[in-house]
């Protein structure tokens, strides 16, 4: 089972950041690993760096978007997506997303697009796997 971590980081920090997403994956794989008094320390820079979840901007998105799948249901509060190759749980938290999916990325791919047509800088992080990124990466800018 994969499991990802979807944040939406703040403005301010994505144009620094673009290119070095590994410093928020290692901000996010020590919070997980750390002791209390670490772990309060970091919790204020993940808090300083990420914005709220738009719940109710993610909800109609969801609705809109899975409403399509026969195989999209809802259950105390999780948005589901369940078919014979792959499936995925999504659920809101007020400053991250969970995503669960087993199988072919189909189900995921799924919720990938629809949390992109809400924000673009949700930021992925799978640390089990040490795997993480942005779901819409930014376009590099060409100058002439």
């Amino acid at each position: 089972m994969r499991r990802y971590d979807l944040y939406i980081i703040d403005d301010q920090f994505i144009n620094y950041y673009y290119g070095r997403e590994r410093i928020f994956y290692n901000l996010f794989k020590d919070y997980e690993k750390a002791n209390a008094s670490l772990k309060k320390v970091l919790y204020k820079q993940i808090d300083y760096i990420t914005k709220t979840m738009p719940v109710l901007r993610i909800h109609k998105q969801l609705i809109q978007l899975l409403s399509k799948h026969k195989d999209y249901y809802m259950k105390d509060g999780v948005y589901c997506l369940e078919n014979k190759t792959s499936s995925a749980r999504l659920t809101l938290q007020n400053k991250r997303c969970i995503l669960y999916a087993t199988g072919s990325i189909h189900a995921e791919m799924i919720f990938f697009e629809a949390l992109r047509k809400v924000d673009l800088n949700f930021l992925a992080i799978d640390i089990e796997n040490e795997r993480f990124g942005w779901i819409k990466p930014m376009k590099e800018k060409h100058y002439i």
